[in-house]
């Protein structure tokens, strides 16, 4: 097996870096391949399994309970890895981002034995489907899992005229890269306040951010299909048709892009291309016209109209009706109404 040693004052790039494992990359292992490596009570993302096969760790924080989608984040402390037997593959991107120092790390993956010290900031990625090997001190660490779709979905967006189909990350050993450096700071911060539906947002966004820097600095090769206009139509088409569900069924964005047959990201942009405005803009436009139809009509109450076009909350519905028209539906209903609307 090759060995390649850097001692502590040379200064590697992470293109350099790359470079020299990018020989060892094996194919890409087919979905089905990783599925073998799953657990039927894993939930499917493999996160758990890991967990617990790290449970003698000393983990300090974890995201573990939060709802934070296709990403996940594990913080250790220092320990010391002796083990000859290599992890397993695993269902996900693993980014480890170093905290402090260290004298000495052994990492094994891909046929290649790499040995250096570390120092905080250094990254090292194991991409998903390859078993690796690690001895000596781990220093502090971040240990961030970021999912194959997740991936999939930024690497399709970033075609603009298509599809980049099989994203891959490159097998890097060690790298400084500051823009991973602070994302991993801002998620380690987050883990210091209480979940909170404004968090799980910022983490999708984060999620986005670090999926797009890793495939434009250490993505490797990947293979580009074509999408016409005709199949950008089709998929609007498939999007508006599930839509017209009734108006109290709430449809979220996944629902769209799932019934529409693309990435979130890629339905976001053409609809925006198309109409000037993103897919939930749209619907709710959409909702909120009926809503003024309803209240011409005056046969509802005005709670009863929120409800019937999807807002079980009325002060929420009384705000966007006012972004869309200018006016809080009451006064919309002095204005326009046919009668006076019930009590």
């Amino acid at each position: 097996m090759p060995t390649v040693r850097y001692e502590p004052s040379q200064q590697k790039s992470a293109r350099d870096n790359r470079a020299e494992i990018n020989e060892f990359d094996e194919p890409w292992k087919s979905a089905k391949m990783l599925m073998d490596y799953r657990r039927e009570d894993d939930g499917g993302s493999g996160i758990n399994l890991v967990r617990r096969e790290l449970g003698d760790r000393p983990r300090v924080a974890t995201s573990e309970g939060r709802c934070w989608d296709g990403i996940w984040l594990d913080e250790y402390g220092a320990f010391h890895a002796g083990g000859t037997e290599p992890m397993p593959p695993r269902d996900h991107h693993v980014v480890l981002v170093a905290r402090e120092h260290s004298s000495y790390v052994l990492q094994q993956r891909l046929g290649q034995r790499f040995e250096s010290a570390c120092r905080p900031g250094d990254l090292s990625i194991v991409p998903a489907g390859h078993e690796t090997t690690f001895r000596g001190r781990l220093p502090a660490h971040l240990r961030i899992g970021l999912s194959l779709e997740r991936l999939r979905e930024v690497a399709e967006e970033l075609g603009r005229s298509g599809v980049y189909a099989r994203p891959e990350l490159a097998n890097v050993f060690r790298a400084q890269d500051c823009v991973v450096d602070r994302l991993g700071a801002i998620m380690s911060a987050e883990l210091l306040r209480p979940a909170h539906p404004a968090q799980d947002l910022l983490m999708e966004s984060v999620a986005t951010v670090l999926s797009t820097h890793l495939l434009r600095s250490f993505g490797t090769s990947m293979e580009r299909e074509g999408r016409s206009a005709a199949s950008n139509v089709a998929a609007i088409r498939r999007a508006l048709e599930f839509m017209r569900q009734p108006l109290d069924i709430k449809i979220t964005l996944a629902e769209l892009a799932d019934a529409s047959g693309i990435s979130r990201f890629h339905l976001s942009r053409i609809f925006k291309k198309h109409f000037g405005l993103s897919p939930i803009a749209y619907l709710e436009r959409t909702r909120i016209e009926r809503a003024k139809d309803l209240i011409r009509r005056a046969e509802m109450s005005l709670a009863e109209v929120a409800q019937t076009v999807g807002f079980a909350d009325q002060s929420h519905f009384t705000r966007r009706f006012k972004h869309y028209t200018g006016h809080t539906p009451g006064a919309y209903s002095r204005e326009h109404a046919r009668k006076r609307l019930p009590s």
